[in-house]
């Protein structure tokens, strides 16, 4: 697993090193877990901001390795409880790139690091609501590997629209009281972003 993480950041520092295009990208995300011990969960509302960088290999297909910070997790309401967790990572996908006309579509593989990590409960009883933070950046695995998919469309001025969907591949929890259970982010994303020339 080592090997494939380090492969994937040698690869994409290096065509980092040799990109010819700069862009700069911001929205909103709507996440929420995945699995068969994730039912009960509700979307979050989140950001992501970050750059890109392109390299056409033609004028129809490309790669692009971007660096987005982004605001994940999920909420949950059991009984008197409400949990919301929210999870921060950078994500790193290297995608393939098609563009044709203005609209372009995205496809690659994906690995997000963590980089801070919450749990807020709400705890209500005879109109009372008690609220509990927990840091739990050490419960999430340090590094969630998944993919990415999406559609947009870029016009004359640069600006681009696009939306995606992101999905992680194995469970997120390393430890704390939800280890062994099976969930996965799943996170949409709508941003617009800008391409320097």
């Amino acid at each position: 697993m080592k090997k494939i993480v380090l492969l994937f950041c040698f690869l994409s520092f290096t065509f980092a090193a040799s990109a010819q295009q700069l862009g700069i990208k911001a929205g909103g995300t709507y996440a929420t877990f995945k699995g068969d011990d994730a039912k009960n969960y509700d979307h979050r509302v989140g950001y992501a901001a970050g750059l890109f960088y392109q390299q056409h290999i033609n004028e129809l297909i490309g790669i692009q390795l971007e660096a987005i910070y982004t605001s994940r997790g999920a909420q949950r309401e059991v009984a008197n409880v409400e949990d919301r967790f929210r999870l921060n990572y950078v994500d790193v996908p290297l995608l393939l790139h098609v563009s044709a006309g203005g609209l372009f579509f995205d496809l690659g593989p994906q690995a997000s690091f963590m980089v801070k990590a919450k749990r807020v409960t709400e705890t209500t009883n005879n109109n009372t609501t008690v609220t509990t933070k927990n840091d739990i950046t050490d419960h999430p695995y340090s590094i969630d590997l998944g993919y990415a998919a999406g559609i947009g469309y870029r016009g004359a001025s640069n600006i681009g629209l696009e939306v995606r969907y992101t999905g992680g591949l194995k469970d997120i929890d390393d430890e704390g009281p939800f280890v062994n259970q099976e969930r996965r982010n799943s996170t949409i994303f709508l941003m617009l972003s800008y391409l320097f020339y």
